[in-house]
């Protein structure tokens, strides 16, 4: 706004000029007198700031603005004054916060440059109110570290009542979408970028930031449709092509979000993005080669992409490559040690290898960081239960449940590590909880038909209840797993209906996959041909041994 404003000095000057001079004719009243003891400073603050260019030449004019006013002007000319000294007082410290902002990196002195410059805003909008520029550098110097989110928000809501009025609808934009940024709720923040969008079509971070909330919000369709817009206007944004992609996958239109990606790869082939996407959609697309070639490729140009890393990391393990797969997450770790993600990830390839201590350490490391995360406590009480520690798994998970009653995936856990200790009903009512939050988990449907045909207490059994569980379960799994066709059999041999209980032991048999597993079909079918139903009462003894890992194990 400086410049409007350098403008409107020299019609002033002019205007000024001619009245006091006409005022001091007609009444015969000395000049120095009429104007007020502080003309003179105004006029040599108004001659300086045409020709301002340092930092110093604004403080001047600042000083000499202010002693004006404090000497006296009359009401003309003090109007005019403050009008100056806010202007001088916002480009000032507009200069100053250009260290911060435009300067890559920032001053390491800017904290210190900051104060100086809320110093200045405070005087220019004391004296001037109705300068939108000035609110706006006040809202983005009070997000940066230890300062006022309130002032910032505040500030923003002055400065859009302003352009509104004045009716600057690019500004407007822009300014909208800087407090949709800052705004915690997600509403406000898709209302302000919606109005973004209304008062500049043109503007592009106002269309990409809406598009992304709508991602956020899982309202796919509606990304998309913002996305090819904003692709339409601007159709070398890699970040728009990005997110169309990912918009595109979670639509599970696989062939437009390829598409999507090969357009990236295209517009900038510098970037490991097009590539580490286009690897997410091969891996959906079952296509584990290509998926792996094309994080060759994103390493290749980027060898710390974190997120390539890791994915090919876990590609590498669903292969079998085990050493592959530790060396890239090895690899993510030197980049950044302290990666969750990472940490997790090693976490789960030691106990993929049976080395649960490990596995169980690395668990730990993320809880000292972050001790109420309920994922980590969910896969550490998962290692006990592996590791035959049911009781130590369920101590883990009561307080867990107890912080979150409707966590199916802790419940479910739980029963299981009940059932191992021979607790059926306390397991029974745990799969039930959990199957009123996700009634189509099939693991849940099937450890509970299977509890409810085979144990061995009397009062939990229930063929009826457990047959229509296990019905449910091999629907949603499309007949095609031994283990809950095997359930389904056991449900029918409970209700006495042995020709059932045949046919599905029989499928489950064919079915089965692996000596040890095919062995217990083979003998739960011998129990049916000869009319026995199939009875189970698991007692874990807790394993006591120490979990303490190999110090060896853990360097890498």
């Amino acid at each position: 706004m400086i410049h409007r404003w350098t403008l409107n000095v020299r019609f002033f000057r002019k205007l000024c000029a001619l009245g006091t001079l006409s005022l001091a004719l007609a009444t015969g009243i000395p000049h120095a007198f009429a104007a007020g003891e502080g003309q003179a400073e105004l006029d040599q603050a108004t001659e300086l700031q045409l020709s301002a260019e340092t930092l110093a030449d604004l403080e001047k004019i600042i000083t000499l603005t202010e002693s004006a006013l404090k000497k006296g002007l009359d009401d003309g000319q003090a109007g005019f004054a403050k009008e100056m000294l806010a202007a001088t007082a916002y480009q000032h410290a507009e200069r100053l916060a250009a260290a911060i902002f435009e300067q890559t990196p920032p001053s390491p002195k800017w904290p210190l440059i900051r104060q100086y410059a809320l110093r200045d805003l405070e005087k220019a909008l004391a004296n001037n109110p109705k300068l939108p520029d000035a609110h706006v550098l006040l809202a983005k110097l009070n997000v940066l570290p230890g300062g006022d989110t309130k002032i910032a928000m505040d500030s923003l809501d002055e400065a859009i009542k302003l352009l509104k009025k004045e009716d600057n609808v690019r500004e407007l934009s822009k300014i909208l979408v800087l407090r949709a940024a800052l705004s915690e709720d997600e509403e406000k923040k898709l209302a302000d970028l919606s109005a973004a969008v209304d008062a500049d079509p043109e503007n592009v971070e106002a269309w990409q930031g809406r598009a992304l909330i709508y991602l956020e919000k899982g309202e796919n369709d509606k990304a998309v449709e913002d996305l090819k817009k904003l692709v339409e206007k601007n159709g070398d944004n890699p970040t728009a092509i990005a997110a169309l992609s990912e918009a595109f996958t979670n639509l599970k239109k696989y062939d437009e979000a390829l598409a999507q990606a090969n357009k990236l790869i295209e517009v900038a082939p510098k970037l490991s993005l097009g590539y580490t996407l286009r690897s997410r959609i091969y891996v959906l697309k079952d296509d584990l080669k290509s998926a792996l070639k094309d994080l060759d490729e994103a390493l290749e140009i980027s060898p710390d992409d974190l997120g390539a890393l890791l994915l090919r990391s876990r590609l590498h393990a669903a292969e079998g490559n085990d050493a592959a797969a530790k060396a890239d997450v090895e690899k993510a770790l030197a980049v950044r040690p302290d990666l969750p993600q990472a940490i997790m990830l090693r976490s789960l390839l030691a106990a993929q290898k049976g080395k649960i201590a490990e596995a169980v350490a690395d668990l730990q490391l993320l809880l000292q960081a972050d001790p109420q995360n309920a994922e980590y406590r969910l896969q550490l009480a998962s290692y006990y239960v592996a590791d035959k520690r049911p009781r130590k798994a369920i101590e883990v998970l009561d307080q867990l449940i107890e912080n979150d009653a409707a966590n199916s995936e802790a419940l479910r856990v739980r029963g299981d590590a009940l059932l191992s200790i021979g607790k059926h009903k306390e397991a029974i009512a745990d799969y039930e909880k959990a199957l009123s939050v996700e009634p189509d988990d099939t693991g849940v449907l099937n450890n509970l038909a299977w509890v409810m045909a085979t144990s061995k207490d009397d009062s939990v059994r229930n063929s009826k209840r457990s047959i229509e569980l296990g019905m449910k379960a091999c629907e949603l799994t499309k007949f095609e797993k031994a283990h809950i066709l095997s359930t389904l059999a056991a449900g029918y041999a409970e209700a006495g209906d042995w020709e059932n209980a045949i046919k599905w032991s029989t499928k489950a048999v064919e079915a089965g996959d692996g000596d040890e597993v095919k062995d217990q079909l083979k003998e739960e079918l011998e129990f049916y041909k000869q009319k026995k139903p199939w009875r189970e009462m698991q007692e874990t003894e807790e394993n006591t041994k120490p979990l303490e890992p190999a110090r060896n194990d853990l360097e890498t």
